[in-house]
């Protein structure tokens, strides 16, 4: 007698306990290596590892060219010729991307070695070429990360997933830590970067993922690869313009101290934030997607089902966060990186539009990725205009104020397209609101309990 197939809903809860247990700890991990590295480097190095992360960042989603959506989304996803035809491609773009980025690293040295880029800016300190050509390993590498990956992430398999990436990561934050120490440098932040991803493209290819990816490339795979990937791939353009735009802008306009000190608070206020699109990517698009192949009559139930969770989460941090920002940085860090506070204060209000963004997630699985691309370009667009304008204006505490109320525009835009080509019911949309008053309230009381013991 077999056994009978556990249903979505359960299917979906397990890998969800398992992803928020894994991002907990991951994030648990950064923080505690957050703090002995502050110790170990000074703030200018940081700023430095910001500008080159944003790189590899971008250059991993630049070779990603939405396989994953792919594979979750299409009929064909758990084939063994599509899946291997996938896993070709990856690889072509990883070395395609590393030339590309080769290229641009020589032509910043260029534009350096011609006094173009003067002044103490990120962008003029004569160390990133190289450090930004070391980074750029990193798409080659991944470029060979196993496809099995995807196909469990598609069959909400998150255990093997969330092990894998937890020891790449451990492995990667000792290498890390042991050459700061050693070193005091920050070639210790780029190498351990570099052992963690070779530690985790090697984990995936081990046999408990599945049979191992062979190169082939199948005409009518392809096509329907490159034919939906073409949409995912110039919204991953506009989502890393977008998501990474503020330290992309802010490296062209203030020191690498700055920007250091902006990145401690970015990285505390954004901890919840890539918790929830974590869970998006991870189980809220297969879930959805499942839905939509298998009983679309029930997505709109679904997805504001998933909404309700993700607002009172964000909006309650968003709380939180405004009203005890500044006594967390004074506890955790040391007075050289006391301004974070009122930099993660601002950023935390970022947070309540976070459940907006779910309507990305809808959109991808229902097939509609050019709406994803049209939504995400919009605010490259909002970005890119109000952060100069800010700077201009009313310097680094008006950029602040112009990142945090950039997700806002994501929320009407996105309010909008759900109500032309889905649903949108305007009572579910923001019956979470009054969280933000909760976290508020409880960020206050915490911070008075502490200052009075």
């Amino acid at each position: 007698m077999t056994a009978k197939p556990l249903s979505l809903k359960r299917r979906a809860m397990y890998a969800g306990s398992w992803m928020i247990t894994g991002h907990f700890s991951a994030q648990v991990l950064r923080l505690v290596s957050n703090l002995i590295l502050t110790r170990l480097l000074v703030p200018e190095m940081f700023g430095l590892m910001s500008a080159v992360s944003v790189v590899l960042i971008g250059i991993n989603m630049f070779s990603d060219i939405g396989l994953l959506q792919n594979i979750v989304q299409s009929q064909r996803g758990s084939q063994r010729l599509f899946l291997n035809t996938a896993w070709t491609i990856q690889i072509i773009r990883g070395f395609l991307i590393y030339f590309i980025a080769a290229l641009l690293c020589l032509a910043l040295y260029f534009v350096q070695s011609a006094g173009i880029l003067t002044g103490d800016t990120v962008y003029a300190d004569p160390t990133l070429p190289i450090l930004l050509a070391i980074a750029a390993l990193s798409a080659p590498i991944f470029g060979f990360l196993s496809v099995n990956i995807f196909v469990q992430r598609r069959n909400l398999a998150a255990s093997k997933i969330t092990i894998l990436e937890l020891s790449s990561q451990v492995i990667g934050l000792i290498v890390t830590i042991f050459l700061a120490w050693l070193w005091r440098d920050i070639w210790a932040l780029l190498l351990g970067n570099i052992v963690s991803a070779v530690i985790k493209v090697a984990g995936s290819h081990l046999k408990t993922f599945g049979d191992r990816p062979a190169l082939q490339l199948d005409r009518s795979c392809a096509k329907e690869i490159l034919n939906f990937g073409k949409w995912v791939f110039v919204g991953s353009i506009f989502g890393f313009c977008l998501n990474h735009g503020d330290r992309l802008l802010l490296g062209g306009l203030v020191t690498a101290k700055v920007l250091g000190i902006y990145n401690i608070a970015y990285f505390l206020a954004m901890a919840a934030k890539e918790l929830l699109f974590t869970l998006f990517k991870s189980i809220f698009f297969p879930v959805l997607s499942e839905t939509f192949r298998n009983a679309p009559q029930d997505v709109e139930r679904i997805y504001y089902k998933i909404r309700i969770k993700i607002d009172g989460v964000s909006m309650f941090a968003a709380g939180f966060l405004f009203a005890s920002g500044t006594n967390i940085i004074k506890i955790m860090y040391d007075d050289r990186y006391h301004e974070a506070g009122h930099y993660l204060e601002i950023l935390g209000l970022s947070l309540v539009a976070t459940g907006f963004s779910l309507a990305n997630q809808c959109f991808l699985a229902h097939g509609k990725a050019k709406l994803t691309t049209a939504l995400i370009a919009s605010q490259v667009f909002i970005l890119y205009t109000v952060v100069p304008l800010a700077f201009v204006t009313s310097g680094i505490n008006g950029v602040i104020w112009a990142i945090a109320a950039t997700p806002v525009a994501n929320a009407l835009i996105s309010l909008y397209l759900m109500k032309k080509y889905l649903f949108l019911n305007l009572k579910r949309e923001f019956i979470m609101l009054p969280m933000i008053l909760a976290g508020y309230a409880v960020g206050a009381l915490t911070i008075a309990q502490i200052n009075l013991n």
